[in-house]
């Protein structure tokens, strides 16, 4: 076996808990998420790049992982990720995060009043395996969802984008937010980025510029040093 094929093999501690293409895909195909053309979705991005990326030099929760680059970095796939309001995509972008040096409190990442908040339409409806249900249970992997670190997530990323690519009608990921309780969090897969470009509508404003801004400054736990 080659090592480029090794390199997308998960590690045994991950490969333990990982469950199969084939149990994931039984799980969650019959509770397909459908969001209507027109939705309203939320983009948050460090500089006009980022917006609608085309290729990423950094992966994040779903992957893949840093291991299947090729040897000029690029990966395979990525996703672009959205929330369903301007506060889960600053708190999923960390444009928001918390003072570890003062316990309750939060603050904006530095450079974060000119970060780009791009609200986001689509002319199709969107097709999304979906996260957020009983599915997870069954499959017991909502403790691995709900974990701090990327590395567990990132391998059922590879996972959920082999069967994206397999079924042309899906379009991405839907799952809670970890950043922001209770909301919805998007990742649309790379591999439609090109369809869905030419039915995709943005309007872009600077965080700062935005009432949600202006609403978490003035929020009690709000840090500003």
């Amino acid at each position: 076996m080659s090592s480029k094929k090794k390199a997308h093999v998960p590690p045994s501690h991950i490969a333990r808990t990982l469950p199969s293409d084939a149990r994931i895909w039984q799980a969650l195909r019959g509770g397909i998420c459908e969001l209507k053309a027109g939705t309203l979705m939320i983009r948050a991005a460090w500089n006009p790049e980022s917006v609608w990326p085309e290729r990423v030099e950094k992966t994040y929760r779903f992957g893949p992982p840093a291991v299947p680059a090729d040897d000029n970095g690029a990966f395979a796939f990525h996703w672009i990720y959205l929330g369903d309001n301007v506060i889960t995509a600053a708190w999923e972008a960390q444009l928001c995060v918390n003072d570890a040096s003062m316990p309750g409190t939060f603050f904006f990442k530095r450079n974060a009043a000119d970060a780009l908040i791009a609200e986001m339409t689509f002319t199709r409806d969107l097709r999304l395996l979906d996260l957020t249900g009983d599915a997870v249970s069954k499959l017991g992997i909502y403790a691995e969802l709900l974990g701090p670190g990327h590395e567990w997530c990132q391998w059922l990323g590879c996972v959920l984008d082999r069967i994206i690519a397999r079924h042309p009608h899906l379009d991405g990921i839907r799952y809670m937010s970890r950043k922001h309780p209770g909301h919805y969090a998007y990742a649309i897969s790379s591999r439609r980025m090109a369809g869905l470009d030419m039915l995709r509508r943005t309007s872009i404003a600077r965080f700062e510029e935005t009432a949600e801004y202006l609403r978490l400054q003035r929020d009690p736990c709000f840090s500003k040093f």
